[in-house]
């Protein structure tokens, strides 16, 4: 456990505000290069003001204030302020799932919800997820060289889609996801947050439109669902006949909404984690190996069986490594309703808290060598509830989470025996952040049959100043 904070009653530390824009200045530099601030701010202890004298906007860096801030929803209320656009809005209605809403309505929607994620119903989309990659490694052949990130977005779209949706066309299926994937782009471009007007010219007014299109499409699909009874075995077929405590369902509102959050969570970050994972696997050959190794002995060619995706811990390893050292999502935030006290400081209604993954799992006293890329760390290492949150905790935490572990392990199982993929030597790997963290212009890697000819090609970029790397 990392060591507790102490009490302090000196003024919350951080850096100075920038000069005429003040706390706001500070703000803009955070959205445009998260990473740079995040570990500027650390820096300064385990609770950070955004700005030196103001606590508007506050950075806690431990598992404890983590729990703090997790584990009461009704004080620390979900990201109402990235609601944005104006009332009665596609982009309003797109926004409004499990993400954004709080209170009694969220508990009703994620008790609804829940069936649909349940263990059990989510090892049943085994079979659909298996067909999914097959048909993406049919097409893959040794020498080609493939823009990696482009590739794990392809086929999560068409996973996502086909379990959400029931969608089996792939044409439909890639149009439909194309589709939210704009959205998801243009919602996340920094330039819509800081310039949030419609007018012409303005990504604001281009996320509108696309914002249209997007509500258009869902609710086409929901309509078309009723038509056919809603029969399928979707988690939106299932939504439908999904009733609350008193017996009522959802409005079509709230379906467009909860879809939408489902599909651009479901694809989103599970694209991101698994071409970060192909990623470190090839910066270390020797767990690149053993893993590849472990897949062959145990399932000698054929994609896993639920049973067998347990009988693989060095594959369970490389994906609770990966999900620490780059979590998809680095940065997320809670406001405070009431006033409240952390540290030994006070803090008033409407603060902004960011908790960030990224910072919490490279804590030296949770993970020594915090930095390395160490999957043998799981066999000892024991971190608190809250000092582990790759799909956060506490009451919110990702509904999705049992579905996005189980599409990496079944994607790294069938590819990894089949293929192994290198970067070019000298590859300049950036990471960005737009909501998500992924490589700056996808991650281009060559195709080999599995010769075993494991290496480890030379990289630049930023990515060496967030991974320790030879």
């Amino acid at each position: 456990m990392a060591t507790t904070p102490g009490t302090h009653t000196a003024e919350l530390p951080g850096p100075r505000a920038t000069p005429l824009l003040g706390v706001t200045g500070n703000y803009i530099r955070f959205i445009a290069d998260q990473l740079h601030w995040l570990h500027e701010l650390r820096r300064y202890g385990p609770l950070v003001a955004l700005a030196r004298g103001s606590t508007r906007h506050v950075f806690v860096f431990h598992p404890d204030f983590n729990m703090q801030v997790l584990s009461n929803p009704a004080l620390f209320r979900s990201l109402e302020l990235w609601r944005m656009g104006p009332e009665g809005s596609s982009l309003r209605r797109l926004w409004t799932g499990l993400l954004s809403i709080n209170g009694e309505v969220h508990r009703q929607h994620r008790r609804m919800m829940m069936p649909a994620f349940h263990k059990k119903k989510v090892e049943s989309y085994r079979d659909a997820m298996v067909a999914c990659i097959g048909r993406m490694l049919s097409g893959w052949k040794p020498g080609e060289v493939r823009n990696i990130f482009r590739e794990m977005r392809q086929v999560t779209l068409l996973i996502v889609t086909q379990v959400l949706f029931g969608l089996e066309d792939d044409r439909e299926t890639l149009r439909m996801g194309l589709l939210m994937a704009e959205w998801l782009e243009r919602y996340t471009s920094p330039a819509v947050h800081l310039l949030p007007y419609d007018k012409p010219g303005l990504p604001f007014r281009h996320l509108l439109r696309v914002s249209e299109r997007g509500e258009a499409a869902i609710r086409d699909l929901i309509a078309r669902k009723r038509a056919q009874g809603a029969h399928g075995d979707d988690v939106l077929s299932m939504l439908l006949h999904a009733r609350d405590d008193e017996g009522g369902s959802m409005s079509d509102a709230e379906l467009v909404g909860q879809t939408n959050i489902l599909f651009v969570a479901g694809h989103e970050t599970t694209t991101n984690s698994l071409t970060w994972t192909l990623f470190l696997l090839d910066q270390h050959p020797e767990v690149h190996a053993a893993l590849v190794e472990e897949l062959e002995r145990e399932l000698k060619g054929s994609p896993p069986t639920i049973e067998q995706l347990e009988r693989l811990p060095l594959l369970d390893r490389v994906v609770k490594e990966s999900l620490r050292l780059l979590p998809p999502v680095p940065t997320a935030f809670r406001t405070s309703t009431a006033p409240f006290e952390m540290g030994g400081h006070q803090f008033g209604a409407e603060t902004h808290l960011y908790y960030s993954p990224y910072v919490t799992h490279r804590l030296p006293d949770l993970y020594p060598e915090p930095d390395r890329f160490l999957p043998e760390r799981w066999l000892k290492a024991e971190p608190p509830v809250y000092g582990y949150i790759p799909f956060s905790n506490g009451p919110r935490r990702c509904i999705g989470a049992t579905l996005a572990l189980l599409e990496m392990k079944l994607m790294l199982s069938m590819l990894l025996p089949r293929f192994r993929l290198s970067l070019p030597p000298g590859a300049r790997v950036d990471p960005l952040v737009r909501a998500t963290m992924r490589p700056k212009g996808g991650l281009p890697m060559r195709l080999h049959a599995q010769d075993k000819r494991f290496e480890r090609p030379e990289v630049r970029g930023r990515i060496r100043e967030l991974v320790a790397l030879p």
